[in-house]
Formats: structure tokens, sequence, C-alpha cells
């Protein structure tokens, strides 16, 4: 499964594939979500979630949803971010902070 971590402008965003059971987790993680009605845009700079397909359905997690082709699904816990965050490439692992930073909740 193609991963995209959707952060930066002007230049690639990092692009990863799971493997065939890290990407079976991924896909239980999504399934138990439950449907959400709350579905915050990314700004136009910065962190702005990640990028992957479930059963032909492109998906962005971002700031605890899921925003797929025909709902959104509620991710309070940010359990599909941190789950991706965890798995980020070794090139990519400076890039934690300003992620997590970003996940932080907002007042």
């Amino acid at each position: 499964m193609r991963v995209e971590l959707d952060v930066f402008s002007g230049r690639p965003n990092p692009v990863w594939q799971l493997d065939a059971q890290t990407a079976a987790a991924l896909s239980a993680l999504h399934d138990a979500l439950a449907t959400g009605t709350v579905w915050e845009e990314p700004p136009a700079l910065g962190y702005r979630g990640f990028l992957y397909t479930i059963r032909s359905d492109g998906c962005r997690a971002y700031h605890g949803a899921v925003r797929a082709a025909r709902t959104i699904l509620a991710d309070p816990g940010y359990g599909i971010e941190h789950f991706l965050i965890a798995r980020l490439p070794h090139d990519w692992i400076g890039l934690v902070p300003m992620i997590e930073s970003a996940l932080r909740p907002r007042e």
C-alpha cells in the first residue's frame, strides 16, 4: 500500500510502501473507525495529513479524522496518524516533531 505524507510545498512529498502485514493492520484500524461528521480542511502550508488508499477509495487522515471518497470517519485518538508516524521511513524521521506539534489539540 502506498502512503504519502502531505507536508511539502514546492517539492515532492515523502512517499513509501507498506508491506502486506502493515497494510492489513492499517486497513483494520481504518475499518474500526466510526462515521464522523467533522472535517477540518488542512492548511495550504505545513502538515496536511497522510494519504492512502483502502479498497480503491483515496483517504486523507488529518487531525483526528479520515476523509474518504464518500464518508468522513472519526479518529479522535489520532490512531491512523500515530500508526503512520511510527512507520515513517528513516529518511523522514526529522519531520516527526513538526507533525506531532501539528497534532496537538488546538485552543
